[in-house]
């Protein structure tokens, strides 16, 4: 590549070399032939260049500088971090620190003499001995978001320079050569990220995780996944060394200071995506059953598949405290004390599942046995992060009582927070909405907006690895307070109740949701109940119906009510399906005045969001119907639920 050529034009100097940045990346990343086997240093490149794209967001870096949010005194130093930037992705692979043209390119151009290119060697420490290569070319672009404004306008910019060739090609490969490209990249984004003062910082937070989840809905095969993995890992298993002082980064990046002081550190920004691709790729394989040693090494899950998949507990080890109820509540929830042997007791508390059996006394159907197997599988693992608000689940036992009869169902087994005392048993949301007694407080309109927020960004968060909930209610919404509920911290919820949950893109639906009216009031009318077949067959649940169950959810938090009781629903139990299958319309319909409720309680924001959730697709900017399993359209739901319901509740001041 040659220098940028900047050529006058009506913008600024700034934004011409910030533009001449985004191409090279994008030149780099595209370039064909590239070893497949390092696929993941193609992903950390891509990765970098959104960082940046991320950073100039905040910044609001626009053809003129007059809306750049950087203090007239940096913004001779931005110019100079961009152009050392700039410099450094131009030259790369074609031209050395003198700008001499490379007696053996990594790079040329696609249409270099004679327009035929050499395949580059597979990689190894010694001179290759094979000319065959794997290579990766098609579609790299497209499992990154496309709709970043600045994006399209940077690299249109970039192409009326005419400067740029159209495309580049891999002529050889030098591994260390490509990650300390990497290692320098990273460093200018460091430094650049340290003009932002505390605000900005938050704010660019928030861009990538966005950034992150897009990249997520775009990337859904397993070996996409396992190179976003590795990706986001590159510096801490790089032998190259980054300095953890910005400004020292930035210097050893302009080649002035010496690379052997420091040891080098994994960067932080990364972490998210790491974690996120892990457990998108830790689902996919437990739902395919494509879970395998090798696959857990590549994601560093520290156990092996058969450890993983092991997680049917023995009933004799479980002794349930509370007594058995009438209640017939799909998510009865009961405390017991667990105890394997050789082990300490503790309390734990148990979620039940039931089932139908095939014939009398023959069991659960098989297929509905590996979904609460892999379900409690994906529940133990998912608690290596705590983003999700899951509890964690040691696993699940078939109630078979002592003289063998199956009572047909399962236990899932889920133990306490860490920091909460073992006895301390879980307070759900629909108990503080149902609390009548004279002690009981409705919470603070800050509290309530606060709970409704968090709730939003753990759905977003799950959705976000196409992970569907599909039992959203307040009866699997949680708290844990060891002085009762008058000191619960509504910022700290946990999402429970994953009885019927599945990765979006699996369409087995032959475990349905029995008929059960106070759970069906949180259901879209489209699965209520056990006669909704069609619906396994029109492409079964979709993230748009966990959005719908949201919106019930946060009319309850402004009712500060269970929904029988904003609904009149005299007698829950006895409720019918002409009952249930109405509520949507009902809560939608402006002369029943529900969302008008709302507005005068708690503003037109929170009306906005209730709305939209319970509209569904068209509300998000999709067509009514649209297959939200199609990575496109998950993005763009993503995207959409974020600027309309996780945003403007964050962004609220009580």
């Amino acid at each position: 590549m040659a220098e940028v050529d900047l050529l006058p034009s009506a913008a600024s100097l700034t934004f011409q070399v910030f533009s001449g940045c985004v191409q090279g990346y994008q030149l780099i990343t595209d370039a064909k032939n590239m070893p497949a086997e390092f696929q993941y240093l193609r992903v950390r490149l891509k990765t970098e260049q959104y960082r940046l794209l991320d950073w100039a967001h905040v910044v609001q870096l626009d053809e003129q500088d007059d809306h750049l949010l950087i203090s007239n005194a940096s913004k001779g130093l931005l110019l100079d971090v961009l152009d050392q930037q700039n410099k450094l992705l131009q030259q790369f692979g074609r031209v050395d620190e003198k700008y001499r043209r490379l007696r053996r390119p990594l790079l040329t151009d696609i249409e270099e003499p004679n327009g035929v290119l050499p395949d580059p060697p597979a990689y190894s420490p010694v001179e290759p001995t094979s000319p065959g290569i794997s290579r990766v070319d098609s579609e790299f672009q497209s499992r990154f978001p496309q709709s970043e404004a600045l994006l399209r306008k940077s690299l249109d910019w970039a192409k009326k320079t005419r400067t740029y060739p159209k495309r580049l090609a891999w002529s050889s490969w030098d591994k260390t050569k490509v990650e300390t490209l990497i290692l320098k990249l990273s460093a200018f984004n460091d430094f650049m990220r340290e003009m932002l003062n505390a605000s900005q910082l938050q704010t660019l937070a928030s861009k990538q995780t966005r950034t992150e989840f897009q990249i997520m809905q775009l990337n859904g095969r397993i070996e996409q996944l396992v190179q976003i993995f590795e990706s986001a890992l590159t510096l801490k298993s790089s032998k190259s060394r980054i300095p953890t002082d910005p400004l020292r980064a930035f210097l050893q990046a302009r080649g002035f200071a010496d690379k052997e002081d420091e040891v080098g550190t994994e960067k932080p920004s990364m972490h998210n995506l790491a974690a996120l691709a892990q457990i998108k790729a830790l689902n996919s394989a437990i739902d395919s059953d494509e879970l395998t040693d090798e696959f857990t090494k590549d994601l560093a899950l520290g156990h092996t598949a058969s450890e993983i998949k092991s997680v049917e507990l023995n009933k004799n080890d479980i002794t349930v405290i509370d007594k058995e109820t009438e209640d017939t509540s799909e998510s009865q929830r009961v405390e017991a004390y667990y105890q394997p042997p050789s082990q300490r007791k503790q309390q734990v508390w148990i979620e039940w599942k039931s089932y139908d059996p095939l014939t009398f006394n023959s069991g659960p159907d098989d297929k509905v046995h590996e979904r609460v197997k892999a379900l409690a599988a994906l529940l133990k693992e998912n608690n290596r992060t705590d983003q999700f608000r899951a509890p964690h689940c040691l696993g699940y036992f078939r109630d078979i009582d002592p003289v063998g009869e199956d009572r047909c169902r399962f236990g899932l087994v889920f133990e306490k927070p860490s920091g909460v005392h073992p006895s301390t048993r879980p307070i759900s949301l629909l108990e503080l909405l149902r609390d009548q007694s004279p002690k009981a407080e409705i919470p603070s309109l800050t509290d309530r907006i606060t709970l409704a927020c968090r709730i939003a960004e753990c759905i977003e968060r799950l959705h976000a690895v196409n992970w569907l909930h599909k039992g959203l209610r307040s009866s699997n919404i949680l708290f844990f307070s060891d002085t009762g509920a008058r000191d619960l911290d509504f910022g700290s919820p946990y999402i429970s109740g994953f009885d019927y949950s599945r990765p979006a893109q699996n369409e087995d639906l032959t475990e349905k949701p029995p008929e059960n009216a106070a759970s069906d009031l949180y259901r879209h009318p489209r699965v209520q109940g056990t006669g909704n077949r069609e619906t396994a067959s029109a492409g079964g649940f979709k993230k748009s119906y966990d959005l719908y169950s949201l919106g019930v959810v946060l009319l309850e938090i402004a009712y500060w009510k269970p929904i029988d009781q904003v609904l009149g629903i005299p007698n829950l139990h006895e409720a019918r399906p002409s009952t249930t299958i109405k509520v949507r319309s009902r809560l939608l319909d402006e002369k029943e005045g529900y969302l008008k409720h709302v507005r005068s309680h708690l503003g037109n924001t929170v009306q906005g969001v209730v709305k939209a959730c319970l509209e569904g697709p068209p509300a998000f900017g999709l067509m009514e119907g649209a297959d939200e399993r199609r990575e496109e359209i998950g993005a763009e739901l993503q995207r959409q639920f974020y600027e309309k319901v996780v945003k403007q509740l964050g962004d609220m001041r009580v």
